[in-house]
């Protein structure tokens, strides 16, 4: 089975793709990447967050929120994920790296270009990471659909930030990773595979989001050999409240590490 995956041009110096790169390449032998090249100074900044908020449907106060509070965002975001990464840095795995130079990139997500990419490689399977929003013309190009992995339960919690939301609501059937096929919904399409995660009682969001990983990963490993034996499932969706979230606002940041230290704090052994 010929796995491919679309992602965006940063993918070599990512720590979660490289991770998952080496077991699923491990698992199913050769995987070409296409990657999609951002153009110069298209780093998200904080127009295009207030942008994509917008687009969202937002509303004025949630671009509010996100302005006030984006110096905060950028320090305890940065340093968080920075933890974070290291974190999945630490976990074993297969001795194999994405190589930069032998992937192919194209200019768009859903271009031509592309599309005749992708096509060309003959794909039974595509994965996305953080390539973008995939239109029909992508992710119905191969013939086992185009898998994408969600580091929260959807439908339950979809979109962005999903381990932070779950810490913030204090909802720990949010946490964990979902396996689903891509649809023209974002987060929406069938699911494959759950992989719920329950924290320690001093696990923090750098330690979460590194055991969401582990356990996504894995399941989608699974989910890739399934589809190679040509097995055909699909699980029933969480049940319960489902919310769509956007960007985790710097100041939620800020209010969600005081709570993880009182908490901390809380489990310490009294002195004496």
């Amino acid at each position: 089975m010929r796995v491919v995956f679309f992602t965006s041009d940063r993918f070599f110096r990512n720590e979660v793709f490289r991770y998952m790169y080496a077991h699923v390449a491990a698992a199913c032998g050769e995987a070409p990447i296409v990657a999609v090249r951002r153009p110069p100074g298209a780093r998200s900044g904080p127009l295009d967050r207030v942008r994509k908020k917008l687009h969202a449907g937002a509303g004025p106060v949630g671009v509010l929120e996100l302005l006030a509070s984006y110096p905060l965002q950028r320090t305890l975001g940065h340093r968080n994920d920075r933890l974070a990464l290291a974190a999945v840095r630490a976990l074993p795995r297969p001795a194999m790296e994405p190589l930069q130079e032998e992937a192919l990139y194209v200019e768009t997500v859903n271009g031509p270009d592309a599309v005749a990419a992708l096509r060309a490689l003959r794909p039974d399977v595509i994965v996305q990471f953080d390539a973008g929003i995939l239109r029909r013309q992508i992710f119905g190009i191969p013939p086992l659909g185009t898998l994408n992995l969600h580091p929260g339960i959807a439908p339950l919690i979809r979109g962005r930030d999903p381990i932070y939301w779950a810490l913030w609501e204090r909802e720990p059937g949010w946490l964990g990773a979902t396996i689903h096929y891509i649809d023209a919904g974002i987060d929406t399409g069938p699911v494959l595979a759950y992989a719920p995660v329950s924290p320690g009682p001093q696990d923090g969001y750098p330690e979460i989001f590194a055991r969401v990983y582990e356990a996504g990963v894995a399941q989608l490993v699974s989910t890739l050999r399934r589809l190679e034996r040509s097995e055909r499932w699909s699980v029933e969706p969480a049940q319960g409240r489902s919310v769509y979230r956007t960007t985790f606002p710097g100041w939620r940041l800020a209010a969600l590490e005081a709570r993880h230290r009182l908490h901390h704090r809380s489990l310490a052994p009294a002195p004496g």
